[in-house]
């Protein structure tokens, strides 16, 4: 009975975050986070000879170094149906706290490169002496087609005349 008291006001006062960190419920500051990635920007690019890329920048807005970061594209189509992902790992490989990373996800696949409107990511990073592994997932965005954005700026060179 007493152990269950204990865990019980152990429980009330600390809560463990999804990477196993805890966390003090009472302090509501985002500075004791451990392993935090924020997605700063990204952008997909059709215009390669190749491939296509979609390229982005992170931040380490943790308080621990984090190595070997991956970054995947995951890749929708217009009914929200996976369809692909292709992945890449950032430069430079190793991101103190508050340092900033950039990644180039290279696209060769047809599939991809014809039939995605969206995308999201998932991270993947490991603890600075490479012995812990750590998951995320970032929001993406929507893919615009070249035509598509070509029709509109044709609509409204006419509307100027």
């Amino acid at each position: 009975m007493l152990t269950t008291l204990i865990l019980v006001l152990a429980t009330s006062l600390f809560q463990v975050g999804a990477f196993g960190q805890e966390n003090n419920i009472h302090n509501n500051s985002n500075n004791n986070k451990k392993y935090d990635i924020v997605l700063l920007n990204h952008n997909y690019n059709s215009e390669g000879l190749f491939s296509n890329e979609l390229a982005g920048e992170i931040l380490n807005n943790g308080t621990a170094t984090i190595k070997a970061v991956e970054i995947t594209g995951i890749f929708y189509d217009d009914q929200d149906d996976i369809i692909g992902k292709e992945r890449s790992g950032t430069n430079p490989y190793a991101i103190k706290p508050g340092g900033r990373a950039t990644f180039n996800i290279e696209i060769f696949d047809e599939g991809i490169k014809t039939n995605a409107s969206s995308y999201d990511f998932t991270a993947k990073w490991k603890d600075e002496y490479l012995f812990s592994s750590y998951f995320t997932r970032l929001t993406g965005g929507e893919i615009s087609r070249d035509g598509d954005d070509d029709a509109g700026e044709d609509d409204d060179a006419g509307e100027d005349n």
